[in-house]
C-alpha cells in the first residue's frame, strides 16, 4: 500500500511541482496545456488558460505576472495553448479562463482580464476561504 501511495505521488510530481515552487515567486512558470495537465492540477491547482492569438498571450500573461506572488499564494498556474487545451479552444480568438481546484470553469472571457479580478473571484470562492483560515 506505500509503496502504491509512493508510485502515485512521484508519477504526479512534474504536474504539482509548479503549483508548490510558484509559492512566493516574482514569476509563474507558464506551461503549455498537455493532454493530462487539467486531470492532473485537479484538486492541486487553479490553472488559468490563455488561449489566442500569441500577442495577446504575451500581453495577458505579462499582467498576470506584475501579481505573480498574490496569484501563486492562491495556487494559481498559467497555461497556453497546446494539445490540452484543443477542447477548451473553440477557435473563437483570445480566451481566458479559470478552472477551479475541483476542475470546473470559474470565468470564460473573450476579453483581456485583471489579476486583480482573477484574484477577488478565488478569494469568493468557499474552497478559498477554507484554505484562507
Amino acid at each position: 500500500m506505500t509503496r502504491l501511495c509512493l508510485t502515485a505521488v512521484m508519477a504526479l510530481w512534474p504536474v504539482m511541482a509548479p503549483a508548490d515552487a510558484a509559492r512566493g515567486a516574482t514569476a509563474l512558470t507558464v506551461t503549455p496545456a498537455e493532454g493530462d495537465t487539467l486531470r492532473a492540477l485537479r484538486w492541486q491547482a487553479r490553472p488559468v488558460l490563455v488561449l489566442g492569438p500569441q500577442a495577446q498571450v504575451r500581453d495577458q500573461i505579462a499582467a498576470l505576472q506584475a501579481q505573480a506572488a498574490a496569484l501563486a499564494d492562491r495556487d494559481v498556474v498559467l497555461l497556453t495553448d497546446g494539445p490540452g487545451a484543443d477542447a477548451l479552444d473553440a477557435g473563437a480568438g483570445f480566451r481566458v479562463l479559470l478552472i477551479g481546484k475541483d476542475g470546473g470553469v470559474k470565468l470564460d472571457q473573450s476579453d483581456p482580464v485583471t489579476a486583480d479580478r482573477i484574484i477577488a473571484l478565488i478569494d469568493s470562492m468557499p474552497m478559498r476561504r477554507r484554505e484562507a483560515r
